[in-house]
């Protein structure tokens, strides 16, 4: 028998029978890799987010779209963007509307993440598609993801474009007002609206017990009208409840309470509304147009809130934009509860309507909510008028154009952002920085306040 002998040349024998597995291993391979592309990634996340650039909210979108796994792109002759686009629900004259991306790529640093840049507004509800060649060459086909979004699709049309009044007569010429009645300077009659108004208001017993207290002890001597008295103490249980104390007290920058509220013609402005002016003593006056007496007290309980913010002797643009934005806000809350005070055709209805649109069709941070400054998506606060204001903050700022800027902040509008702020987890900030005010009214405004507003002027797109 002959026996197995381990040589050097069996050593060499082993290295070129490894060499020749090797070279079959990367045969079959190559072989697998030609009949067995790698599995189709799928897509694990497409989540939308607003793009917003230097805090102003842009009619742009970037979309992060996540796969489950890392991915290689198939060659193609074609920019990537081509291989994705949304379906985007209600949006076109047939129903879902087709969105294009304008630019798409692959997350530095991340194989599994593709980023996409869209020149259009992509809601919750959307669908995104990705061509199944993006990853295999002339494979037929489409990953379909549903879309999150920091937008819902019933208010993105609010966010990309102005809505006007269809209600016939809410921008109309105003009408004269009629002269007060016996009614309107009873006291038993404006206490018993306050309570109905109260009580429409959903208010809870404790508060309507303290307002309808708060009715009864104002000094007739300050505040005469029971009209006055009744939109008054209408404001409690509003963010601008502090201004109570802050005209009927000492609790002011005055250090004394109101000498009087009552209907006069405001000193040297007969055509305004209402003016605060000062006594010898520093003590403030606060002198209400005769010809609002007519009025609901609903509708003078908004003005009050305004008039109240001026306190000391300087005064300026911004801070009557911000006293304008909180008696306006303060306005929409008290139409969301009694759409029947937009009715009147008084030239005090009429601005208050008016003012009301233009904060609807503004905006910068969160278009689709109320706010003061221009929307990327407006150009005209109140479309189809004659009035070329693109925001709200034009509009008021437009009628004060005789004075400045700035003025020192307020400590009644500091603390009506104080319980705003409160109410909406936002920071406090000054009530004279419009930027600041437009957010903060913005992070306040409820869905049933837009509501409100849509219905009660039949508000409709313009885009």
């Amino acid at each position: 028998m002959y026996r197995l002998r381990i040589t050097r040349g069996g050593g060499v024998m082993r290295v070129l029978l490894a060499m020749a597995v090797a070279l079959l291993a990367v045969a079959l391979s190559a072989a697998c890799s030609e009949s067995d592309p790698p599995p189709m990634p799928s897509v694990r996340e497409a989540r939308a987010e607003r793009d917003v650039v230097d805090g102003e909210a842009q009619l742009t979108t970037t979309v992060t779209v996540a796969f489950d796994r890392v991915f290689e792109l198939a060659e193609s002759r074609v920019p990537l963007a081509s291989k994705f686009e949304f379906a985007v629900p209600g949006s076109g004259p047939g129903g879902d509307q087709r969105v294009l991306v304008r630019e798409a790529e692959v997350q530095p640093g991340n194989g599994r993440v593709i980023v996409l840049r869209v020149d259009a507004l992509i809601p919750a509800e959307s669908e995104l598609k990705v061509s199944r060649s993006a990853f295999r060459r002339n494979e037929p086909g489409e990953l379909v993801k549903p879309v999150t979004s920091d937008l819902a699709a019933e208010i993105t049309p609010l966010a990309a474009m102005a809505f006007a009044v269809t209600r016939e007569g809410v921008l109309g010429e105003a009408a004269e007002s009629p002269p007060p009645s016996e009614a309107d300077r009873d006291p038993a009659v404006q206490r018993e609206a306050l309570a109905a108004h109260l009580d429409l208001r959903g208010m809870p017993p404790d508060a309507t017990r303290r307002a309808l207290a708060r009715y009864d002890t104002i000094p007739p001597e300050l505040v005469p009208s029971p009209k006055l008295r009744a939109a008054l103490a209408g404001l409690t249980g509003t963010f601008a409840e502090p201004a109570i104390d802050d005209l009927l007290t000492a609790a002011n920058c005055t250090e004394a309470p109101v000498s009087r509220i009552v209907f006069e013609a405001p000193p040297d402005e007969p055509d305004l509304f209402a003016r605060v002016t000062f006594e010898d003593t520093g003590a403030r006056v606060v002198s209400i147009a005769p010809a609002l007496e007519s009025e609901p007290f609903e509708r003078l309980i908004p003005v009050l809130a305004h008039e109240a913010v001026h306190c000391d002797r300087e005064d300026g643009k911004f801070e009557e934009v911000a006293a304008t934005a909180f008696d306006t806000f303060l306005w929409i809350q008290l139409l969301s509860v009694d759409p029947s005070l937009a009715e009147g055709r008084t030239q005090l209805a009429r601005e208050l309507n008016i003012d009301a649109v233009a904060m609807f069709n503004s905006g910068r941070r969160f278009p689709e909510a109320l706010g003061l400054l221009p929307s990327v998506g407006v150009v005209q606060a109140l479309p189809l008028t004659s009035a070329e204001h693109r925001s709200f903050a034009d509009l008021v700022a437009a009628a004060y154009g005789s004075l400045g800027n700035n003025s020192p902040d307020e400590p009644l509008a500091r603390q009506y952002v104080q319980l705003l702020a409160q109410a909406t987890g936002h920071p406090e900030g000054s009530p004279f920085n419009l930027i600041y005010l437009d957010e903060l009214l913005s992070r306040a405004t409820s869905s049933g306040l837009l509501a409100a507003l849509l219905e009660i002027y039949e508000l409709a797109p313009t885009g």
